[in-house]
């Protein structure tokens, strides 16, 4: 054989081989609990959310799935290496104005374990993982501040936040954020309603913020880029999705692509197009933009001619906030997003960690099928690895479990899968062993048969002192050993 045939035997062979690997999709919405897809809640009344509606009855729909925290910043740490955020220096809470890297330099992450595999990555979307600002001089601007110090308090970390601020030289790019850990591409805000209010592309700020953020307009106090609509954010990061993925269906490898939305997080700011269309509030507006977005994308990989070939997940990283969950108007108008559990974002309670998560992929996973196995965002980072055949490092997504044999049903059931910890923006914990939660308490334990109360009324732990007793002293084993598998 010549030379000139043999590479292009080799050139067929090797972009075969790249179609063997899934491309895939993983849609985070924020903010959007279990009870607020329409395909799960049947007391949402007019709001309705038809895209990911569609997407379960192409898939598979997991009505027992949590995301690691109830709170923003600890989910997409979880998310993105498989190890709970507690077990990081952030113990409580979330990151706050120009918060410092929270993932660290050495820990891997599922982009930088797909790119090892060949993969192009992706991430549009909010970031909210915390990033590495200079000042003129290119030292670090917010070295010293500490993960408690945010713009809406007024205390010393707010001084030393503003001062931050005044120092940074926002025409050097940031470090330590999505392009440090493994995408090729990013896209996006570091977080919606903080400082600085402009969008950032591969770390560097696309324009300059020179005028401070409005008072009327929601958010903390800050620099913002002259012009900024809040209204815009989201059809921006749609239309930036849809390009990547038709850009990335062209080439010859196959594609990571993380999109955590920012919506219908605060601010609630649907774009004018959507303004009004629930006939209810601006936060169902919101919501139903969302969910149109999550059509939009869908609908780019189906028109790309990828479909068969791209695993697609959609789900959030925490429960509904409680003001849209016990919003007065909403009742009024039959929208019930707190239906079925008790809680909502922040809390330990179900309410604020059992999330929806939908997975697509047409002819590996049952359409229009139902999971009620107990499963965890944390999960996705070892499930992957399996579907590539990857053995993961040691010291490298310590309490993620693969999922794959109930995607592709070879299994009903994880018998073997450590138990699911929860954990609050208090630093509270909850662990659940199949139908039971137990909630530690420094005075008294809470323990829910979730089979019988789903919604957390009856607290059982008198009854059972030994399984309170079995599930403290695990809880406790995966804190000191560092792992939960």
């Amino acid at each position: 054989m010549t030379l000139r045939p043999l590479l292009l035997s080799l050139t067929l062979a090797s972009a075969a081989m790249a179609q063997e690997k899934p491309n895939i999709v993983f849609i985070l919405a924020d903010d959007m609990g279990y009870d607020s897809i329409s395909i799960n809640n049947p007391a949402m009344g007019p709001l309705k959310t038809p895209h990911i509606d569609r997407l379960a009855g192409q898939g598979m729909n997991f009505t027992d799935a949590h995301s690691g925290s109830s709170v923003c910043t600890p989910t997409r740490y979880a998310l993105l290496t498989g190890r709970y955020c507690w077990r990081s220096r952030l113990k409580s809470s979330v990151l706050w104005d120009y918060a410092r890297p929270l993932v660290e330099d050495e820990r891997l992450t599922v982009a930088e374990m797909l790119k090892k595999q060949g993969y192009h990555t992706g991430m549009i979307g909010k970031w909210h993982l915390g990033l590495n600002w200079y000042d003129r001089e290119g030292k670090l601007a917010n070295a010293d501040l500490k993960d408690s110090d945010a713009m809406f308090r007024r205390d010393k970390g707010a001084k030393r936040l503003r001062a931050v601020q005044a120092s940074i030289d926002f025409s050097k790019p940031t470090t330590g954020g999505p392009n440090s850990h493994g995408f090729d591409y990013w896209f996006g805000v570091d977080l919606p309603n903080m400082p600085p209010y402009l969008f950032l592309e591969n770390g560097k700020t696309v324009g300059t913020p020179t005028v401070m953020k409005p008072k009327s307009m929601f958010g903390h106090d800050g620099l913002m880029l002259e012009g900024w609509e809040l209204e815009n954010i989201l059809p921006t990061l749609a239309k930036k999705s849809t390009e990547w993925i038709h850009s990335a269906a062209k080439q010859k490898q196959p594609f990571f692509l993380y999109v955590p939305l920012t919506s219908p997080h605060t601010p609630i700011s649907p774009s004018k197009e959507w303004q009004g269309k629930s006939g209810v509030s601006r936060y169902c507006d919101f919501v139903m933009e969302t969910d149109a977005v999550v059509g939009q994308i869908v609908q780019a990989i189906d028109d790309a001619g990828i479909a068969d070939n791209t695993l697609v997940i959609f789900s959030t990283d925490n429960g509904t906030t409680g003001g849209a969950a016990k919003m007065k108007q909403h009742h009024e108008q039959g929208v019930n997003l707190m239906n079925q559990l008790r809680g909502f974002k922040a809390q330990i309670f179900e309410g604020g960690h059992r999330v929806p998560m939908i997975v697509r992929w047409p002819g590996k996973v049952a359409a229009g099928s139902t999971c009620s196995e107990l499963v965890g965002l944390t999960d996705f980072m070892a499930t992957t690895a399996d579907l590539l055949g990857v053995t993961l490092p040691e010291d490298a997504a310590e309490d993620s479990f693969s999922i794959l044999s109930l995607l592709t049903g070879k299994a009903e059931s994880l018998p073997n899968r450590p138990l699911v910890v929860n954990h609050d923006i208090r630093g509270n914990f909850a662990i659940r062993k199949g139908k039971w939660k137990l909630i530690p308490g420094a005075e008294s334990a809470e323990l829910y048969d979730l089979e019988a109360d789903l919604k957390e009324s009856n607290n059982v732990a008198a009854s059972h002192p030994e399984l309170v007793k079995e599930l403290q002293e695990t809880l406790q084993r995966y804190q000191e050993s560092g792992r939960s598998k």
